[in-house]
């Protein structure tokens, strides 16, 4: 007698995984002609400075402020045609005012140049060289900026709105009283590339130095410390301090920033930093290897440990100026909602949940909980009708 319900239990399963294999494929066919997931053409990455800088978040933003978009372009964009990125500015002093890749105020710098197309580049309005307002912005005032971007194809991006606030002049006089004691000198490049450079030359980030080309239109400096919050033990346990750099702009060429660390510390385990004027950001893990986060900031394959030298020091290359720090890793913000593990080395290796990475993949949700349906009853299936009870609550699939 229980041989015959065992049997009848197994039908009963083949029965019910039948039915719903048939639902579930029509509602896959459905879906994947009503709604196949595309990738935007043109994205904006990053953006300099955050948004809502001096605003929501408390980012100073200092009134020689250049104002960058990091653009990714699936066809890639003409660079030729001045209007294929436009700014519109309304900065609460002028007429409002729009500028195009013609203007001298407005550079671009290719982050990715393999391909002949600009795929992924930072676009620059540098209010400092402006030939026709003046080189700073208003204290106090609030910028408003729209950005239009269109691609080879006629792909488009209107009006995408920005908006910051510049500094009082209390922020910037607390700011100037907490800039670290530096020199500038010139160092000799056989390239003939890099030939100036600062560094700082007392308090605890002794050592530091930016190496980069004298022909910049916007020389570096170094920042207030105090600006910078703590590099967050979530993210990493700290080595050394942070390393403040201004101005906010994106370099023609990329800068060589040499990152001090105390006496003693093995900065062969340490991964690299960043911070974005909002958070801190994971650049590259302890072997050198760029990070997700570290696109568009720092140029891959670039880091050079210093070990022998007084103090140690981290070499790396970077394509625009924010604080950066060392620190060894405890979890990377690569990606949102999955569990994270840190390897040895550094790297970061993660878990994520099979109807997290279904729905970013534009799955329906009813869809996935079907196929999660589907796989419970095969499971049960492979018990030979044995019922076994599924645990609810639970949305993640070992594969």
């Amino acid at each position: 007698m229980d041989e015959v319900l065992s049997y009848r239990h197994a039908n009963i399963c083949s029965i019910l995984v039948v039915i719903c294999f048939c639902a579930l494929a029509g509602q896959l066919s459905g879906s994947l002609h009503a709604a196949e997931p595309i990738l935007a053409p043109l994205r904006i990455i990053d953006s300099i400075p955050q948004p809502d800088a001096g605003i929501i978040n408390p980012a100073r933003v200092p009134e020689d402020t250049s104002f960058a978009v990091l653009i990714e372009s699936e066809y890639g964009i003409d660079l030729n045609d001045p209007d294929s990125i436009r700014f519109t500015i309304d900065d609460e002093e002028n007429a409002v005012y729009g500028r195009n890749l013609s203007s001298p105020a407005v550079r671009v710098v290719e982050v990715d140049n393999a391909n002949p197309q600009a795929n992924l580049l930072w676009v620059t309005y540098d209010r400092s060289l402006d030939p026709n307002l003046a080189p700073r912005y208003a204290m106090d005032a609030y910028v408003y900026i729209t950005l239009d971007v269109v691609d080879l194809y006629g792909n488009e991006l209107a009006s995408v709105p920005f908006e910051f606030k510049i500094e009082s002049d209390a922020e910037q006089a607390d700011a100037y009283d907490e800039i670290p004691e530096f020199v500038h000198y010139i160092v000799y490049d056989p390239m003939g590339i890099h030939d100036e450079a600062i560094q700082i030359v007392s308090g605890p980030l002794s050592g530091a130095k930016v190496i980069y080309a004298g022909d910049e239109p916007l020389s570096p400096a170094f920042g207030p410390a105090n600006e910078i919050e703590t590099l967050p033990t979530s993210r990493a346990d700290a080595a050394g301090m942070p390393l403040n750099l201004m101005p906010h702009t994106v370099f023609n060429t990329p800068v060589k920033l040499f990152i001090p660390f105390p006496e003693g510390e093995d900065i062969r385990s340490l991964d690299i930093f960043y911070h974005n004027g909002v958070e801190w950001l994971a650049a590259c893990d302890a072997d050198g290897n760029l990070l997700s986060e570290g696109e568009g900031w720092m140029v891959p394959e670039s880091r050079v440990n210093h070990v022998d030298h007084e103090p140690p020091l981290i070499e790396i290359q970077v394509v625009h100026f924010s604080a950066a720090q060392g620190g060894v890793v405890a979890a990377s913000g690569e990606t949102d909602g999955g569990t994270r593990k840190s390897g040895g080395s550094g790297g970061v290796v993660y878990f994520s949940c099979f109807i997290e990475s279904a729905a970013a993949e534009g799955m329906p949700e009813g869809l996935v909980i079907s196929l999660l349906s589907l796989f419970g009853l095969l499971g049960l299936l492979t018990k030979r009708g044995s019922l076994e009870a599924i645990k609810p609550g639970s949305s993640c699939v070992k594969i």
